[in-house]
């Protein structure tokens, strides 16, 4: 008789199914969440905050598990795109100074053409990061977690408003792990992706 196996997946469907927009919003917001805070702690950057202070508390969210479950594909891309050279000179390149709204412009500008995939979506999660790490120069300790869950929700509220729909239907965020087993070539478009719309989008904003 078959037994295990199936439950995790019967979960995951029951999970899935339930999904709606603020559900979208919410898993959004605690891996962008999880991503900027583990990236601080990667690239050693000091007095970057903590999860408990930008959330305000030390409860777990009850979409932890998402990041669990993605996290670490996330975090694969995030370092493929730290190894582009021409996206780093080209993110070294923008001001310190940027507000939220210029970087919710280069959002506008990677998805202009109306085409979505995970590849633009993490590079978008990554460009966030690396906007948070040039900006913390300009707060004061106590002000920088408020900044960045403002750029969090900013950046969380384009998501939604433009593709929900499209996370939904493709399973939620969950469905990112479908990259995991996928042949080499597809796993570098997926990579080219995220690195080409940043440098377009980036380009933009400096014009």
């Amino acid at each position: 008789m078959a037994t295990g196996g199936g439950g995790s997946r019967d979960e995951d469907n029951q999970y899935q199914r339930q999904l709606s927009e603020e559900d979208i919003g919410q898993q959004a917001t605690v891996l962008l969440q999880r991503f900027i805070v583990e990236r601080f702690e990667q690239d050693c950057v000091e007095n970057a905050p903590t999860l408990a202070e930008i959330r305000g508390t030390e409860e777990e969210s009850e979409h932890d598990r998402v990041w669990i479950e993605v996290g670490s594909l996330i975090r694969e891309i995030g370092d493929a795109l730290d190894r582009d050279q021409e996206l780093q000179r080209m993110i070294d390149s923008v001001p310190e100074e940027s507000t939220i709204d210029n970087i919710i412009a280069v959002a506008h500008v990677i998805f202009r053409d109306g085409e979505i995939n995970w590849g633009r979506v993490i590079g978008l999660f990554y460009f966030a990061y690396q906007m948070c790490a040039r900006a913390m120069s300009r707060f004061m300790d106590e002000n920088f977690p408020e900044w960045v869950n403002r750029l969090i929700s900013a950046v969380v509220q384009f998501l939604v408003l433009k593709f929900a729909d499209w996370i939904i239907n493709r399973g939620g965020w969950l469905a990112i792990r479908e990259y995991f087993g996928s042949p080499t070539w597809i796993w570098g478009t997926l990579v080219c992706v995220s690195a080409l719309c940043l440098l377009i989008g980036i380009y933009k904003l400096q014009k």
